[in-house]
């Protein structure tokens, strides 16, 4: 029986196999190398605190706290005049505008009340208008027609927002017009002033 002697690798393969394993070698050394390097190296910054918050938009009125303001029974041609003053306690720099909300009205009475809206400084203690200053602007309309919403509401204020209160006296007369018919007669309207503010 004939032996068969394995045969061995020629030269050129073996060098060929351990070129081939020694490039491998390298590429793992290598690798390996880049890993710990990256691990090895971090850097962080100072840590930075922060908290966040809100500011505040705060209006009140002299007058919150009574009873409602009620007008006197009027006649064609009357008028009533009165002065509100509003302050702003707000944090924030805000645009204050007056509408109207809650209207109610009987014999179409609305229709004929004309309302004066002045904005300015002075007066308003207790509703009176002693020492009041107008700023320049007037807006009349009918209590009808007057402004119901922020968006339409009228005499707008820019507060400056901060630790120290800010004041506007608002000044309004309610004229029956002289043309108001007589089915008017015995009416009555009713509606709330809004002042409102809203962050710029």
């Amino acid at each position: 029986m004939t032996r068969v002697r394995p045969r061995r690798p020629s030269r050129r393969a073996t060098r060929r196999g351990i070129v081939v394993s020694t490039a491998g070698a390298l590429v793992l050394a290598a690798a390996l190398l880049w890993q710990s390097a990256y691990a090895g190296f971090t850097d962080q910054t100072a840590a930075l605190p922060a908290s966040i918050g809100t500011g505040t938009v705060a209006l009140t009125n002299e007058i919150e706290g009574i009873a409602p303001l009620s007008l006197p029974e009027m006649r064609p041609g009357d008028s009533v005049t009165e002065c509100v003053i509003v302050t702003s306690t707000g944090s924030l720099p805000a645009t204050v505008r007056l509408y109207v909300r809650d209207r109610t009205s009987t014999t179409d009475l609305a229709s004929y009340l004309q309302l004066s809206w002045d904005a300015g400084t002075g007066g308003g203690v207790n509703a009176d208008c002693a020492g009041f200053r107008s700023a320049g602007t007037t807006v009349s309309t009918t209590m009808g027609s007057f402004a119901s919403s922020y968006a339409r509401g009228i005499l707008p204020w820019d507060t400056a927002g901060g630790t120290t209160a800010e004041t506007r006296t608002y000044k309004f007369t309610v004229t029956l017009s002289d043309s108001a018919p007589a089915r008017v007669k015995g009416g009555s309207a009713r509606l709330t002033f809004v002042w409102e503010a809203q962050n710029r």
